[in-house]
């Protein structure tokens, strides 16, 4: 033992002697950083995936500089509960998150697969039955390309010399990759390279690639149409070198190259890698070569497609297109999550901005997705959606309202896609955008302080909370769970009435009636679709005792308020006789609408005596005659419906304690037949037209409100 200890102790000084330790450090080093970059690229391409560690030092520096874990959600203080802006940071898609352009070299290799006449006649038969669209879209456009010749002499003659220049311009797009690699092999030294003058592309070019893919799917002619619309998509841009492969000169080429690329893909990329689809689920085989081929087709399709929508207007026709048409590639991109994310970050970006037009395509082709991709694919495309929405709810205007709207009306039926999965997956995402509003709520109410307040009284509040209502009563509907069951998200309906209701109750003054009208109509749907019983009349009630309609108003020439458009009373309007008189209206009618959602109930007459004593007490001390005359009228109506349900209870034969009957009382009657109903239907007419004068009149200020 003692021996080679004192063998090793040598071969150390010996060792340190040579100078080699200097040297063995330097290669460790080398070992080290060459680690750290692989597994640095790794989490670039896999997002998330942090590899094993080098060495135990490095395991350590890890710790030290990684984030503190997070808090449990009920361990969270009040003081650090950001508002709704902050509370949704991080909830989008991923900015870092960029597709990379592909040149698409060596795809020419790929020997396209020899197609008959006969066959070819057969695949535009197939093409007709299976893209109707498509085939309609070249029999209207493109007659010619269908005329195909029995001996196909002339027209492969044609084609070859129209494809000639084609062909010397892939030779020279490979030449010009061969000159700059050996420029990158040169090390520094200088060269000089002949820049070759860049192509024009003409209708003949365009026409032979598109003959080519038509008669034989031809992968060179996608290649070169991809390439050509690369140049399209980044003209007029910040051009990268080797990127402009094509020049156009003519605004119908231009056209012609953008509809045909966004047309002509989804018929090779078929061919190229069939798929079955069942239940809005594409399955298809992602292990071949082709395959590998179609993903490097998409990833430059999509750059383009970026760019062009980048640099195109709108309402231009091409935005609505190219969103419709790319929805077509789902079943080859579900399964590339790089690629689909920057897509649905794509369509984010369009569902945002864009017009109205391009907004349904956007939503159509994220709800094909949201069907069509797994839990983890899906759960960001919700998540996106709402983040967007919640972005734009904060610029509400008489111009802004009505897209929004659309907005809220097309994102929630994202939520309530059929299915196990789908439905846990939204009652867990719901759950956590209710619990936000609900930690806002309370802490406004604990701290008191006007930034508190506004967190809460301010239009993206106002919005979300309509947003739920949509999505809990398409979810909770009477007719959908009867059909279906009862959805997970039915008990999340008390969590979500009972943030409106305190947010109704947080500053209980007149100037904030126009938003205690809006969580009121919230909720109202919720009565209507679901339901649901809402004691709604008490927070109307409220308005009733207000010295706004106690008293008398000074006269004013202000225009009528239209309350869809506000959600605070200007400063102006308080304590005037127009507020005073459009207060009146609107609670006389919401009254109606609520009263008239229960007209059916089998309980109606005891749900309104007290409200009908109430009023009529109101009726005699109000100082506004206006008001006066509108109650008498409604307690009319509310007592004549009462004996109405009176007549029908009395030919029942069951007790109150039959719930499965009681349900079913009046089952089927909308409530046109009972005497509010009637009332409640002449009351929206008139209120549509009177909608109409404030609205015209709205647009000449075009305020923010």
């Amino acid at each position: 033992m003692a021996k080679s200890g004192k063998s090793k102790a040598k071969a150390t000084k010996t060792f340190l002697k040579k100078g080699l330790l200097d040297g063995q450090i330097k290669n460790r080093h080398k070992a080290r950083d060459f680690k750290q970059k692989v597994q640095g690229r790794a989490v670039k391409r896999n997002k998330g995936y942090a590899g094993k560690p080098v060495a135990g030092e490095e395991e350590e520096e890890e710790d030290e500089d990684a984030p503190p874990a997070p808090k449990d959600s009920d361990d969270e203080s009040d003081d650090d509960e950001p508002g709704l802006d902050a509370v949704m940071d991080g909830e989008g898609m991923d900015e870092d998150e960029e597709l990379e352009d592909d040149d698409l070299a060596g795809l020419d290799s790929d020997e396209d697969s020899p197609t008959s006449n006969l066959q070819h006649v057969e695949d535009l038969k197939a093409l007709a039955l299976k893209d109707p669209e498509f085939f309609k879209y070249l029999q209207e456009n493109d007659a010619e390309l269908l005329d195909f010749d029995g001996e196909g002499s002339a027209a492969d003659d044609s084609e070859a010399g129209s494809e000639g220049g084609g062909e010397e311009e892939d030779d020279d797009d490979e030449s010009d990759v061969e000159m700059e690699e050996s420029g990158k092999k040169g090390k520094g030294k200088a060269k000089e390279v002949k820049v070759k003058a860049v192509p024009v592309l003409t209708k003949e070019i365009l026409r032979s690639w598109q003959k080519g893919i038509l008669e034989t799917r031809s992968i060179r002619s996608l290649r070169k149409l991809l390439l050509a619309f690369r140049s399209a998509a980044s003209a007029g841009g910040s051009e990268k070198e080797g990127g402009e492969r094509w020049e156009i000169q003519s605004a119908t080429v231009f056209n012609k190259l953008i509809v045909t690329t966004l047309k002509y893909t989804p018929v090779v990329l078929a061919q190229l890698v069939p798929f079955k689809e069942a239940n809005g689920k594409f399955k298809l085989s992602s292990n071949t070569k082709q395959y590998a081929t179609a993903q490097r087709l998409i990833k430059s399709y999509f750059v383009s497609l970026q760019s062009l929508l980048n640099s195109v207007a709108s309402d231009s026709g091409i935005p609505a297109l190219a969103v419709t048409e790319s929805a077509k590639l789902v079943p080859w991109i579900v399964g590339n999550r790089k690629v689909a994310r920057g897509w649905v970050k794509l369509l984010l970006g369009v569902y945002d901005s864009a017009a109205d037009e391009v907004r349904v395509a956007a939503f159509i082709a994220l709800r094909k997705l949201a069907v069509a991709a797994d839990h983890s694919l899906r759960e960001s495309v919700l998540k996106g959606v709402y983040a967007t929405l919640l972005a734009s709810f904060r610029a509400t205007s008489i111009y802004t309202l009505p897209t929004l709207n659309l907005m809220k009306n097309s994102a929630s039926a994202l939520f309530v896609l059929p299915g196990k999965q789908e439905s846990e997956m939204s009652y867990q995402l719901t759950f956590g955008y209710i619990r936000m509003l609900a930690i806002l709520l309370r802490k406004g109410v604990k701290e008191g302080s006007k930034d508190a307040f506004k967190s809460v009284y301010n239009w993206q509040f106002v919005h979300a909370i309509d947003f739920w209502s949509l999505v809990l009563s398409e979810a909770c509907d009477k007719e959908r769970v009867q059909q279906h069951g009862q959805n997970p998200l039915q008990q999340l309906l008390y969590p979500l009435i009972q943030v409106a209701l305190g947010a109704i109750r947080l500053v209980p003054t007149s100037r904030y009636y126009p938003l205690r009208f809006h969580l009121i109509r919230s909720l109202l749907r919720i009565v209507q679709r679901t339901g649901t019983y809402i004691p709604l009349s008490t927070p109307l009630f409220e308005i009733l005792d207000s010295p706004d309609l106690s008293k008398r108003s000074k006269p004013s020439t202000l225009k009528p308020l239209d309350w869809e458009y506000y959600i605070r009373c200007p400063a102006s309007y308080l304590k005037t006789r127009v507020y005073a008189d459009g207060l009146a209206d609107e609670l006389v009618y919401l009254l109606t609408e609520y009263y008239g959602t229960l007209s059916t109930s089998i309980a109606f007459p005891e749900l309104v005596l007290p409200a009908i004593v109430s009023l009529k007490r109101h009726a005699k001390k109000t100082g506004q005659a206006r008001l006066g005359s509108q109650i008498k009228v409604l307690v009319e109506k509310l007592e004549a419906n009462a004996k109405w349900i009176e007549e029908r209870r009395e030919k029942i034969e069951f007790a109150p304690n039959k719930r499965d009957k009681v349900e079913r009382f009046l089952q089927g009657d909308d409530g046109a037949s009972a005497p509010l109903g009637a009332h409640l239907r002449l009351q929206k007419k008139m209120r549509d037209q009177k909608r109409v004068t404030l609205e015209k009149a709205a647009m000449g200020d075009g305020e923010d409100l």
